[in-house]
């Protein structure tokens, strides 16, 4: 292992602030996997596209473990919260990470845990330390959220994280998992289950395709649009912090 830290997310949007302020030497393709090696400030990362679910997130994380050797994972991304009090762009630092399907349990590397809940987030929003779980499914209605944080005892839910703490136990390479919140517990989202390529990205044709299709998504698609622009930010400055 090695000084260099790997970035996980699972679509260009959730990395794109950090690809963006990054110094970027390469781009390496490790099957469907994206990779861009580089500097961010004076630390050496690699920033991750996995694409979307559990089963490209461990495909990659194999892939860049095997490559790149890095000291430690970062899994990034957006959430959907669980929890009343968390708005969009607000930190869930995860303590716990839980799969639904088999229910298996991991923890973060304690020394990452513990610097990332000494950084202060963005001016109006907030950090709290609690359980994720990561699921199957995008989570679109309020009620299902609402059972989900009330049966798990969680934050919020995702998609890919338990699968990438899963192959870190394994190779002993230590995780930090921090997710930022792209829509309230409150909010309806669209079902964009039907949106995803086969390369585990959100097809930006599908999408579009069904907003014409259905004139009435068209408040909503474009409300998440401006979250999801709000979460990238936080999340960004959040990283900034914790690695600078």
């Amino acid at each position: 292992m090695n000084d260099c830290i790997a970035i996980f997310g699972a679509v260009k949007e959730e990395i794109a602030g950090i690809k963006q302020a990054m110094n970027i030497s390469d781009h390496v393709r490790l099957g469907k996997t994206s990779a861009w090696p580089g500097k961010w400030g004076k630390q050496s990362i690699v920033l991750v596209r996995s694409g979307v679910g559990r089963q490209r997130a461990e495909d990659a994380t194999h892939q860049v473990i095997d490559r790149f050797k890095p000291g430690v994972l970062i899994s990034i991304g957006y959430a959907g919260a669980v929890q009343p009090e968390l708005n969009v762009g607000d930190m869930v630092i995860a303590d716990t990470i839980i799969e639904e399907k088999d229910e298996g349990e991991y923890s973060p590397d304690s020394d990452w845990f513990n610097r990332a809940k000494d950084i202060s987030c963005s001016e109006g929003f907030i950090a709290v330390v609690g359980g994720l779980l990561t699921v199957d499914n995008v989570i679109h209605d309020s009620l299902s959220k609402k059972e989900l944080g009330e049966n798990y005892s969680v934050q919020a839910v995702e998609m890919e994280t338990s699968a990438i703490a899963k192959v870190a136990e394994e190779k002993e390479v230590p995780l930090l998992s921090l997710r930022v919140i792209s829509d309230r517990l409150d909010q309806e989202l669209l079902d964009s289950s039907s949106f995803l390529g086969s390369d585990g990205e959100i097809s930006t044709l599908k999408a579009g395709w069904y907003v014409l299709t259905h004139p009435s998504s068209i408040k909503s698609a474009l409300s998440l649009r401006t979250q999801t622009q709000i979460a990238t930010q936080a999340m960004t400055r959040f990283l900034s912090d914790l690695l600078q």
